[in-house]
């Protein structure tokens, strides 16, 4: 089972070129100022534009050129580059155990190719949670998931796409002696067997 989520913010765009006005506005004040015999200290708006300039080239990196690919898949020791792992991807996993599956994340940057950040055996999985930004409707916070595990050890990582994303899907496994937290925008195929898999 493969999916690969695409930038639902239509507004993305228009918040990268924002940024970037508004530090070029930024920018351009003191030198106007000065032109016109005005002192003003440069300091804050060159401040300003920095930030400006560092948050653009942040959504631009994280939010436009990155992308993630999920897999579920049954678990292999041969080299993802083989033919048998290329099969392994085609496999109805719905019949197989899930103590047999790992799932997968394949992170990538621009026109480079991806590479594996997580590969966790859906074994380990100990629970899955719709989670939200307001908590509303039966779902979590993902503040209120971390506080369910904090105290035996938690970590996360997103794996989202999508800037401002109101509801995500967040995976917690079992990784050696504390939990981790795996936070996806699966489409929906992917979202119903995760959560048929659910275990709290």
């Amino acid at each position: 089972m493969r999916c690969t989520p695409v930038q639902k913010n239509p507004r993305i765009s228009w918040i990268f070129a924002a940024l970037l006005i508004v530090g070029g506005i930024a920018y351009g004040i003191p030198v106007v100022c000065r032109a016109n015999g005005l002192s003003v200290s440069a300091m804050p708006f060159t401040l300003t534009s920095f930030a400006c300039v560092i948050a653009a080239v942040y959504i631009l990196v994280r939010y436009r050129m990155m992308t993630m690919v999920y897999l579920i898949r049954p678990r292999s020791d041969i080299d993802e580059n083989g033919m048998e792992a290329a099969y392994a991807e085609e496999a109805d996993i719905t019949r197989i155990r899930p103590e047999y599956l790992d799932f997968i994340v394949i992170k990538g940057q621009g026109s480079r190719p991806g590479a594996m950040e997580c590969v966790m055996s859906l074994a380990d999985l100990c629970a899955v949670y719709r989670v939200t930004k307001k908590g509303e409707n039966g779902t979590l916070t993902r503040s209120a998931v971390r506080e369910k595990y904090i105290h035996d050890g938690f970590v996360f990582y997103d794996y989202t796409v999508t800037l401002g994303l109101e509801e995500a899907l967040e995976l917690v496994f079992i990784d050696g002696n504390r939990y981790c937290g795996i936070i996806i925008e699966p489409d929906e195929p992917m979202a119903r067997y995760l959560m048929s898999l659910k275990k709290e």
